[in-house]
């Protein structure tokens, strides 16, 4: 019997995995999550066994903040597509001073997002004072852009209020209803941040687990896949 989380954005992908597991005899139940940490909580807590729902980088950082771990399953399944996104502007240059934008608050995304900010030449940072880059490291800011930060499923719904957001191609599609390929700037670090399966340390090498794997990875899932999400994730081969 087993217990599996997810968001609603990985729901196709858990039901796949349920759909092959009780094909072989597992029993599943799955869990769904509506905030990015709470899956990976209950995971390290034991109350479920598996989760599809942060990527690798995320994944790391709370293992350190929370003496645990948790692990991605191999070989990894797809990466998300991350970028800033306007409804008001058409370029980075349309950009105005003193422009808001909206940007993940977890500690993770936020470092990556002012990354993306200083290779879209938007800021330029100073040296880390920590693991990852903070608004304090910001060294220069030319626009006097404006920082609001939000939890990472959130971003994307601040889209017509702010100048521009940093947020993924699925929450700019579900959530704000706007077109993922439309966007300022792509994160040049996107394949960098993989996904896949999650479990606990102790069951990264289990019959189950790989098993979950093989099924996600399947011909036909790997066609489900590209037909659900449509270019907003992408496969890794």
């Amino acid at each position: 019997e087993l217990k599996l989380g997810c968001l609603s954005w990985s729901e196709s992908m858990m039901q796949w995995i349920k759909e092959g597991l009780e094909a072989k005899g597992y029993k599943v139940e799955i869990v769904m999550f509506d905030a990015n940490q709470l899956p990976a909580m209950a995971l390290k807590d034991g109350s479920i066994d598996g989760i599809i729902a942060n990527h690798k980088p995320w994944v790391d950082t709370f293992n350190k903040k929370n003496n645990c771990d948790i692990q991605m399953v191999k070989p990894y399944h797809f990466y998300s597509f991350f970028a800033i996104y306007s409804s008001k502007h058409k370029k980075l240059s349309d950009l105005p001073q003193n422009a808001q934008i909206t940007i993940p608050s977890d500690p993770t995304n936020l470092s990556r997002s002012l990354i993306i900010l200083k290779e879209a030449g938007l800021i330029t940072l100073g040296e880390k004072k920590g693991v990852f880059y903070t608004i304090i490291d910001i060294k220069n800011n030319p626009k006097n852009i404006k920082f609001i930060e939000a939890e990472i499923t959130q971003t994307s719904r601040s889209l017509p209020d702010v100048d521009a957001v940093i947020a993924t191609a699925y929450y700019i599609k579900e959530a704000a209803k706007a077109d993922p390929k439309v966007f300022l700037f792509e994160d040049p670090q996107n394949r960098d941040f993989p996904l896949g399966l999650i479990v606990r340390g102790a069951d990264v090498e289990s019959p189950w687990a790989k098993e979950a794997i093989n099924i996600l990875r399947s011909e036909k899932n790997r066609a489900r896949f590209n037909e659900r999400y449509n270019g907003i994730y992408t496969l890794i081969n």
